[in-house]
């Protein structure tokens, strides 16, 4: 019985020592970079323009991005959205886009979410809050 034991804690142990040992996963990276983002008042409007990229090894099934309108303690006012594209985005792809909004009065920042067109939730690098000029 104890050379039974022997041979199969040798067993075990003679796997899990071959090749190198397996790397930790960390956590993922976002999938959508937000490159360039400006977000200013115009008569009676909130403009928001800017630039993303596909930042992760999977296309995309379009894009939406979510803006978060909060007040200066952080609070949020509304959430509005706007399509970026209904095409995919291949990793690495990047595209420009233009929105605006009636005016949110006591909004003084705001904070970016990212859906892909089918509802999938995707983390944004840097998301924010971003000042409205």
């Amino acid at each position: 019985m104890k050379l039974f034991l022997a041979a199969l804690l040798l067993a075990i142990a003679i796997p899990a020592q071959k090749g190198r040992p397996r790397p930790v996963p960390g956590p993922k990276p976002p999938e959508v970079q937000l490159v360039e983002i400006r977000v200013h008042r115009e008569p009676r409007i909130v403009a928001v323009e800017g630039r993303v990229r596909n930042n992760s090894d999977r296309s995309f099934k379009g894009l939406v991005l979510f803006f978060e309108f909060l007040e200066s303690d952080g609070k949020m006012i509304s959430r509005k959205n706007t399509l970026v594209t209904s095409n995919p985005m291949a990793p690495g792809d990047d595209t420009e886009f233009i929105t605006q909004t009636p005016d949110q009065a006591r909004a003084v920042h705001i904070r970016v979410e990212a859906e892909d067109k089918d509802g999938r939730y995707l983390r944004v690098d840097k998301p924010g809050p971003y000042a409205i000029e």
